[in-house]
């Protein structure tokens, strides 16, 4: 980031290129300010159960150790629901 001001030109429809401030192919939230200026900060799109993960210290632990776990290299194959055998596959 530069201590020095930078002029953008806003074109006819509103838009202004910020690829020269390295924004590119993303999306930011904007704050509009008292006096009219914007904030901007980059931002992600999670969905609400993202986002309550986020919010659950409890989940946040659990994921934590699982990352630590396979960093460490312990790991094992979880079998998914859909490998279980069905009824007709047990007979």
């Amino acid at each position: 980031m530069t201590d020095r001001r930078t002029i953008v030109d806003v074109d006819a429809r509103g838009r202004v290129s910020l690829a020269r401030f390295g924004i590119k192919d993303t999306q930011v939230v904007v704050d509009q300010l008292p006096d009219g200026g914007l904030a901007m900060h980059r931002a992600i799109a999670l969905t609400p159960a993202e986002a309550s993960h986020f919010g659950d210290p409890t989940a946040q632990a659990a994921l934590e150790r699982g990352l630590k776990d396979a960093r460490a290299g312990r790991v094992r194959k979880a079998g998914l629901r859909s490998e279980s055998p069905t009824p007709a596959d047990t007979e």
